[in-house]
């Protein structure tokens, strides 16, 4: 079992207390339970109570056979190991709900600890406000990663989705006041705005790599009314290509550079980085707000020694001014401003001229539960690292673009078990063209293996990092897809090898008043010949309505800038004797792209091997059932298999 959160030790510590004691006895007559020392520092162990012992009864004759609790530590997301000290006998703090009957061990009270749902406190600050950096730090027994990816509503000149910037970070606590950072971000789309001067588009190539320390200054405390004073430093290598990126090597002489005239690629390692000073004050209860000067350190110039030197950003001191409110445990809105002062600049336009522009942010974080975050905004601001932070999309300063970002904390609280029934289980393992909502249990693995006879295979991993969050790898090679059109051929052409990233998150369980599971799933990824990409997202509810039947209702949207194929996904699944089911299912596809009829229809067999190994067979007139092939129609039938393994 995971650890309990620090804000859930004297609720934890209550629980195996009553689990040991007769309830009503004076002086708590049963061994009272404390927990076992916590892992030594750097272990890679969670530094707080893993394992629970009884406590000797107590030398002092006024406090005989005491029960513990620890003294809750002061920083927000703290879980640096408890002090403890005695609870005085009969405290109304370990007495039991009406009407409950204590757990009688310690495995007992520890399962009641599982099923708890995680409160306000357990769920950890926002480190950042889009771009803007706030005086937080994570405890030395935590870490975050993030995966994160910025681009435009359409894909302009880059056509495709769009100037892409792809980011992922790692933040880990070194100590309750040490936040260090490690960060990669690439992007690799040509120019998004044209450019007129010169005789193509030039290509661009942004990719920055390294690492930040964030140390609190001054400052304590969480409540309302504190605040907290931090630097933070980032030293950076920031390799910038012009003339190469996307279909273009950066190795070969490419297209014509942003830089010079001489009409072959620039590229340029760059030692870059970033001094920031945020201060942070809870100004209420739900409302946090920070202020940021800062400095970023770019080069003036790129392409010496290349043909010519031009013009590039310099260094820029700006202004951050941040906000966030939080609704609820686990919704928070947010909005940034940075504002850059010169002497450098942050943004070039479609005539290359080079200027400085805000960075405008808003959006919202939700947090499935303490463990897993999901992050939507609207911004200008491209770069994702801290020194490129400042900088607006190339070439187009002022387009709005769409940030999303996932964030897994793994040393957090997680939802409850589902604990799932056989039947649920199952349920878990999908459909074939229609998805289901019920995301397998933390720490599930799941692996999909699928062909058919008009030669589309593909294959998906899954990993479980929550009772709530699925992470999804999937490869597929659609193949036979008629009638063809264009859409069709960038995106789905035969032998195009797609390779997609995603994860699925349940929002929903089912309630006595609302007997359903809910749930969403997001994927991005290209094709391998187009050098395309697409998002796909959708929606999956389900609800069973009887023992042996669940229905489905599975929104999709496959969004890409030749067009955005939706529709709606029905299906059912009917139990048929303890090894099999039949999962009819359909997509009524509303959009043309690709093609005029692109509803389509599957019929499934499923053979239950095992408790870990099921056998779909299925006739389909869907193009695959991956993603986008889910949204296709086909003139063929398509006669399938399909493995499915869970462990």
């Amino acid at each position: 079992m995971p650890r309990p959160p620090a804000k859930l030790l004297p609720l934890a510590a209550a629980l195996l207390s009553l689990g040991s004691s007769g309830l009503g006895e004076p002086g708590w007559s049963h061994p009272q339970w404390q927990p076992l020392a916590p892992s030594a520092a750097g272990s890679g162990v969670p530094s707080s109570p893993t394992g629970w012992s009884p406590v000797p009864a107590s030398p002092d004759p006024a406090q005989p056979g005491a029960s513990w609790q620890p003294v809750a530590p002061g920083d927000p997301g703290s879980s640096a190991a408890p002090q403890w000290a005695p609870v005085p006998t009969g405290d109304p703090a370990l007495a039991p709900p009406t009407g409950a009957s204590a757990p009688t061990s310690a495995a007992e009270a520890e399962a009641v600890l599982a099923g708890l749902l995680p409160g306000r406190a357990d769920y950890l600050p926002l480190l950042r406000l889009g771009p803007l950096p706030t005086a937080w730090v994570l405890d030395e027994s935590l870490a975050q990663l993030n995966f994160q990816q910025v681009s435009p509503g359409d894909g302009g000149a880059a056509s495709g989705t769009g100037n892409q910037n792809y980011g992922f970070r790692a933040d880990v606590g070194l100590s309750s006041t040490l936040l260090i950072s490690l960060f990669y971000t690439y992007a690799d789309d040509p120019l998004f705005a044209p450019i007129p001067s010169r005789p193509s588009q030039p290509a661009n190539y942004w990719n920055a790599a390294g690492a930040s320390l964030r140390g609190r200054l001054a400052g304590q405390g969480s409540g309302a009314g504190s605040w907290q004073l931090a630097a933070e430093g980032s030293l950076e290598l920031f390799a910038v290509g012009s003339g190469c990126g996307g279909t273009v090597s950066c190795d070969g002489a490419g297209t014509p550079n942003i830089f010079n005239d001489l009409g072959q690629t620039v590229f340029t390692n760059n030692l870059v980085g970033s001094l920031a000073l945020p201060l942070t004050w809870q100004a209420s209860r739900q409302l946090q707000l920070s202020l940021v000067p800062a400095v970023s350190f770019l080069p003036d110039s790129q392409g010496a020694g290349q043909g010519g030197a031009g013009e590039f950003y310099g260094t820029t001191i700006s202004l951050g001014l941040g906000a966030s409110y939080r609704l609820g445990n686990q919704v928070q809105l947010f909005g940034s401003a940075l504002l850059p002062f010169g002497p450098g600049t942050n943004a070039f336009d479609g005539d290359l001229v080079y200027s400085r522009v805000p960075i405008l942010t808003a959006g919202a974080n939700v947090a499935v539960n303490p463990r897993i975050g999901l992050e939507a905004s609207i911004t200008n601001g491209f770069g994702l690292s801290p020194a490129t932070a400042i900088l607006a999309l190339p070439s187009a300063p002022t387009e709005p673009m769409l940030n999303a970002r996932f964030t897994w904390n793994p040393g957090a609280m997680d939802s409850p078990s589902p604990l799932y029934t056989r039947r649920q289980a199952s349920l878990a393992l999908g459909g074939v063209s229609v998805n289901t909502a019920l995301t397998p249990a933390d720490v599930t693995r799941q692996l999909w293996l699928s062909g058919d006879s008009r030669g589309s295979v593909n294959s998906q991993v899954g990993y479980s990092v929550s009772n709530d969050f699925q992470f999804q790898i999937a490869a597929g090679v659609f193949d036979g897809i008629e009638p063809q059109n264009n859409f069709i051929r960038t995106y789905a052409n035969d032998g195009g090898g797609n390779l997609r990233f995603g994860g699925k998150a349940m929002v929903f369980r089912p309630t006595p008043g609302l007997p359903v599971w809910a749930a969403g799933r997001i994927s991005v990824g290209r094709n391998k010949d187009s050098k395309k990409g697409y998002l796909f997202f959708e929606t999956m509810n389900t609800w069973e309505a009887t023992p042996w039947l669940a229905l489905h209702l599975n929104p999709k949207l496959a969004w890409s800038s030749q067009g955005t194929p939706w529709g709606v996904g029905l299906a059912a699944n009917i139990q048929m004797g303890p090894s099999f089911q039949l999962i009819p299912e359909v997509n009524l596809v509303a959009s043309d792209e690709g093609g005029t009829n692109c509803s389509n229809g599957t019929l499934a067999l499923r053979w239950l091997a095992s408790a870990s190994t099921a056998v779909d067979v299925y006739v389909s007139n869907a193009a695959s059932p991956l993603d986008l092939g889910q949204l296709l129609g086909n003139d063929q039938v398509r006669v399938g298999a399909r493995l499915a393994f869970s462990f």
